[in-house]
This record gives structure tokens, sequence and C-alpha cells, in this order.
């Protein structure tokens, strides 16, 4: 909690500007010391609670540390005579206890033979025990544990993705673009401005900073039940491409068989369908393009650079699931596994990313999680699925996405994210795209509409 936001500063505030104003303390020609005393005394009030409170609630860590340990068994017996059988018990030592600005951290050294995961297992009793919203372990170093406390929920308010670039804007970049590259006369051959492609900034994670989902050279499984904001991370991801989609580096393709989420902005996508037949046929197209650029990659390049020529193709397959296991057409379901498997297993070094949404994550629904390098879980109905979805262990990491609320106003959006690159989950929330923010991005990046229905 803020500083300004503690009853005994706003108290303290409200009592001296009281005897300030009403019984005149000071006369006018005394108002500018009377100013600096009153903001003096406000600041040294408000940091002495802060500091007061830290103490005593460090305090009280310390002192109930000794039987937490006992209870969660991370304590140890040394023998202290073998003639009467007298232990000794010792247990993790507390080194010290800082701050930070939604929690504190306690760093704890481990007893001989332990190891992080013994004090990782239990940071749900440990957060119960202090009353506070959560506790997180990590290992900075040999033999040391933090264990990061939040007193209340970081994510627990919905917020609104931040507004993007004007059209103008866009296209003016992307004349510029254009200048630098076909090498026009009087144009400085540094350009500022390159759309993002690579990743999309779509919400934030518990510490404050910016969530950039990364894209470029991965795919991407996204799932959560009913309700648990799927619709927001697709939208961000779109969102944040249509710049570079406008400029041409980016083509977004969509299969949405519900035709209730990604049909409200059809035509932000180059590729559209939500009909079986007409999803797999894109899913196959998409496989046959991945397949010629590689035949011309071969032997050439290494790394895919986007550019209007070869672009980012982003696959966004809604409800997965439909296609993978529910389609009762057994040979589309065979043809669509058959393309999905050859995008998520050849399509990263090209150029290509599938995305794909899903409710149920269970195995004999969807069998190719495994071609999925980065995945977020959203709210899920068990446990167990945690660990489907992000791997082995994701749950007693940390990572309890059966947990997260209901409450559409709490819970929607709220995750945990599995990178390739980094195995410890993150916990995220993605900005919320409204539809009046989808209706803007439509008149302004929306191509012209076609038939609705099949394959645009």
């Amino acid at each position: 909690m803020h500083v300004f936001q503690r009853p005994v500063v706003r108290f303290g505030a409200l009592l001296l500007t009281v005897l300030y104003v009403v019984f005149e303390v000071v006369r006018a020609r005394g108002g500018v010391v009377a100013s600096c005393l009153l903001l003096f005394v406000y600041l040294t009030v408000g940091v002495a609670s802060v500091w007061w409170w830290l103490f005593s609630f460090a305090s009280r860590v310390r002192r109930g540390w000794p039987a937490l340990s006992k209870a969660i068994g991370v304590w140890q017996q040394e023998p202290v005579s073998r003639i009467d059988e007298t232990f000794e018990y010792r247990y993790p030592r507390i080194m010290r206890i800082r701050r930070h600005e939604l929690g504190f951290d306690v760093t704890v050294s481990l007893l001989p033979g332990q190891t992080p995961k013994n004090l990782g297992d239990h940071v749900e009793g440990i957060a119960h025990t202090w009353g506070v919203f959560r506790v997180e372990a990590s290992s900075p170093g040999r033999g040391v544990v933090v264990l990061r406390a939040w007193f209340a929920d970081p994510l627990a308010e919905s917020f609104e993705a931040p507004p993007m670039p004007g059209l103008g804007d866009v296209v003016k970049r992307a004349a510029g673009l254009a200048a630098v590259r076909f090498g026009k006369p009087g144009v400085e051959r540094e350009d500022p401005w390159r759309p993002e492609f690579a990743s999309a900034e779509i919400g934030r994670c518990d510490d404050g900073s910016p969530w950039r989902l990364r894209l470029h050279g991965t795919h991407i499984l996204v799932a959560g039940v009913t309700g648990a904001g799927k619709g927001s991370v697709l939208w961000g991801v779109v969102r944040a491409l249509l710049p570079a989609a406008r400029v041409g580096i980016v083509q977004l393709w969509a299969c949405d068989p519900k035709r209730m989420e990604l049909s409200y902005g059809r035509s932000l996508f180059r590729r559209y369908a939500c009909e079986p037949v007409a999803m797999v046929e894109l899913l196959e197209a998409a496989a046959v393009e991945m397949n010629t650029r590689a035949q011309t990659f071969a032997g050439r390049v290494r790394k895919h650079e986007p550019s209007a020529s070869c672009p980012f193709v982003v696959v966004i397959v809604d409800e997965l699931a439909f296609l993978t296991a529910y389609q009762p057409d057994r040979d589309l379901r065979k043809r669509a596994d058959a393309a999905i498997a050859t995008l998520t297993s050849q399509g990263r070094s090209v150029g290509f990313c599938v995305i794909g949404a899903l409710q149920d994550p269970r195995k004999e629904v969807m069998n190719i999680r495994n071609l999925f390098p980065d995945r977020i879980a959203l709210r899920l109905d068990e446990p167990n699925q945690v660990d489907m979805v992000l791997g082995n262990g994701a749950r007693e990491r940390g990572a309890a996405a059966d947990l997260i609320s209901p409450d559409p106003e709490i819970g929607a959006g709220v995750g945990y994210v599995k990178r390739e690159t980094q195995p410890e989950p993150v916990r995220v929330r993605a900005a919320f795209v409204s539809d009046d923010a989808i209706d803007a991005m439509v008149r302004d990046y929306g191509r012209s509409s076609d038939s609705f229905g099949g394959a645009a």
C-alpha cells in the first residue's frame, strides 16, 4: 500500500490541516513556515508508520519461523547427546527481510542437503500462515531461497490496452520505410521506425512489467475454460500486429468455428474461415505455403526476416479442439491434425506461427501439445490440468490456474505463462479489448469484407 493511503498518515494530515485552518496555529505571515512544517510532519508520520509496520511484521515472521519450518517439514534433528538421546532442532535461517512495492522478500539460507523445492512445495501454506495473498519461491544462488510475498493481488483489477497508433501515422511511417527501402534521394538510410512483429505487448505481469508475448519463432497454446479470457489474448495479439500487417510484413489468418469471436473483426484478417471444410483448407494452404517457402530458403537462408514478399504469417485457431477432437467428419479431423502438426513442427524457422485456443487440455483432445513451445494457462477446472498445459511440475511451482477467480472483473484474462526459454511460470493478465476498440480497429485497419462463411 502506498504511504499516503495508510489510515495513520491520512488521519495525521487531516488533524494538522484542521489545526492549521480552523484554529490558525500560525498567522498568515508564517504561512510558508507552517506549510513546510506540515509537509515535514506529514512525510515523517507516513515513513515512520511504514517502517514501524515493516519492523513489526518482520518480527512476527521471524518469531513464527521455527514453528512454521517444523510444520512444513524443513527442520532437521541433530543429536546433542547419544547417552540420553537428546536432539537439537535446526531449521533454515532467515537472512534478511526486505520490502518491495507490493509486499516483502524473505531470504532464507537452506540447510545442508535441502533444495529450493523443499520450500517451493509449501508456498501456499506459507502464504496462509503469513496472511498474504501469495508467496512465490525462487533461488538466486546456491543454498539460498527468496520467498516473495504479495499483500494483495496486483492483477485484481482489469485494465484496457493502451491506445493504438493512428492509421495516418502508420501510413506516414510506412511511406518513409518504403522510401528508405527503394533508396529515394534525400531520404536517410537509417529508418527510426519498424513495426513490431516479433512479439506483442498484450498485458502486464504481476511485478508490474509489461507482458510481451513472443510470436516470431514459436507457437502458442492458450487454454482456459469459458469466460477465462482467451479472447483478450487473441485480440491483444491481433491489435499489436495490425501496424505491421498494414505495412505488409505480417499476415493474419483466422479459423473461427464459433463465429462469435474473431468474426467481429473479420476484415482485419488476410484469410478467414468459419466452416469446417474451409478451416481445414485454410490450414492446408498454410502448410503448402510453408513448404514452398522452406524449399526456397533451403541452402540460402537460416533465419526468416519478414518482408512484403515473404511476410510473417500468424495463424489463429479459436476452439482448436473443434478440429482435432470434436469434428464428426473423420477425414476432416485427420486432415486438420496433419496440417496443424506440419505447421507446428516445421513452421517456426520459415516465418509461420500458430496460436491455438482451447477449453479442454486433455491429451485425447489435443495430442500435439508438445509442439507448442510457449503455453498460457488461464482459469482451469482442475489442478492436474495445469500440468497438462504448462508441463509437469508447473502446479507445484506456483501456477495455480485452477484457483483463479471465476468473477470476470477479477479473473478474466489472468493466467500463467510458460515460455520455452524460461521454465518457471509467470503470472500475467491480458488487457481487455472492448467491442469499441475492435470497432476502431476495423474502421482504421480493416479491409472491405467479402461474403460471410467461407475462406476469405
